[in-house]
């Protein structure tokens, strides 16, 4: 690719991320029906034929907002996760992060929350899928704790999963800071492990080594 072709490319990703930043801040606000394609581009400082470039239709912008930034969750959560980790750090670990990136994108979250349900129509399938990936990192966590003997024997790991995931929507009630959060992130855990752990795994693991959030380096 020359100078010109990356320097064209950065340029329109950037566009991009602008006006997916400011049509999720106005859908959040609004309903679908509320919005206009003439707004977002004013607000955006593009112009509506740039705007039509980039998305299709206000629909296909609205739900790219869903995609790009469940796109971005999961290769998040997949390159947090680490093989040799205990499975308590890593579930720590995942749900910190998720509950990280709804804090930075919370007009995602609600627009996320507001289409969950539907979400799995034929005409959202690559959300869907996604979605179902996110899913299958928790899975994959999960089932290594029971091959490590850490988790209790016969349990419904993808009720478990729900379950895990679920805790995020409960953190996101809360007003404080993301930063705040972890004592809340240990007892919930601490609740979850008491249910699924194995008899004698500790429910509460020192995470000192972990504590590096502020640093942008937890992992």
């Amino acid at each position: 690719m020359s100078v010109s072709e990356t320097a064209r490319s950065g340029s329109r990703q950037l566009k991009l991320e602008r006006v997916l930043a400011v049509a999720g801040e106005l859908f959040a606000a609004s309903d679908f029906q509320g919005v206009c394609m003439d707004n977002i581009a004013r607000l955006s400082g593009v112009g509506k034929g740039t705007l039509y470039n980039l998305f299709a239709s206000k629909e296909d912008l609205y739900f790219s907002i869903i995609r790009s930034r469940l796109g971005e969750l999961l290769d998040l959560l997949e390159s947090s996760y680490e093989e040799r980790q205990d499975t308590l750090k890593n579930l720590r670990s995942l749900i910190l992060h998720l509950h990280k990136f709804m804090s930075k994108h919370p007009h995602f979250y609600l627009l996320w929350k507001r289409e969950e349900n539907s979400l799995a129509r034929n005409d959202h399938l690559e959300i869907a899928a996604l979605y179902a990936r996110i899913e299958a990192q928790v899975l994959r966590i999960l089932r290594r704790g029971a091959e490590q003997a850490v988790l209790r024997p016969g349990l419904d790991h993808e009720l478990v999963a729900r379950l895990a995931l679920a805790m995020v929507d409960g953190l996101r009630k809360s007003p404080q800071n993301v930063y705040l959060r972890e004592g809340a992130i240990d007892q919930l855990l601490e609740v979850l492990i008491k249910g699924i752990g194995a008899e004698g795994v500790p429910a509460r693991v020192t995470y000192d080594r972990y504590r590096h959030v502020r640093n942008g380096d937890e992992r």
